[in-house]
């Protein structure tokens, strides 16, 4: 799970990427694979779009073919040969909504013959409707998360109150 320092606004009335596009980006496999060129570019799903300020940002989940069962429960599996015909995907793809970053719409891993985002094309609407159970999902847990974090340190400010340590 993820928790946000700076809050993101959700972006509206923007033209370019939208929730339930796929993409292609350079989605680093480890924290090592940051430098720009190092991991090849993948479909990706974007989840959210995202402002701060005039910036924009997406977040988007990591696609693979491979068949594993790592992540279950946090997937959208594109394998039908409509869904993946809209989705401009060759092979079944498998999004992993656990493996997901925020980055800028600008930011070079979307890079390939030209800068910028390619947008392969979209999710259909049953997969559409998948990926907003896998989104509610997600922030539910991450909501559950940040009430047990301010309960206990409601907890452990108290006992600081009271002269406990």
């Amino acid at each position: 799970m993820y928790h946000h320092h700076h809050p993101f606004c959700a972006a509206e009335g923007q033209t370019g990427l939208q929730r339930g596009d796929v993409v292609l980006f350079r989605f680093p496999l480890s924290e090592e694979d940051e430098e720009p060129g190092a991991p090849k570019r993948r479909p990706c799903l974007v989840l959210d779009t995202l402002t701060k300020g005039n910036e924009r940002f997406v977040e988007i989940a990591y696609g693979t073919s491979a068949e594993t069962r790592a992540n279950r429960g946090y997937e959208v599996i594109v394998k039908q040969s409509t869904g993946r015909l809209t989705a401009g995907l060759s092979k079944p793809t498998r999004f992993v909504c656990a493996r997901r970053i925020i980055v800028h719409v600008s930011h070079s891993g979307f890079h390939g013959r030209t800068k910028g985002p390619h947008i392969l094309g979209r999710l259909d609407a049953p997969l559409l409707e998948r990926m907003n159970a896998v989104r509610a999902r997600i922030q539910a847990e991450a909501d559950i998360a940040a009430y047990y974090r301010e309960e206990r340190r409601q907890e452990e400010q108290a006992r600081e109150d009271r002269g406990f340590q």
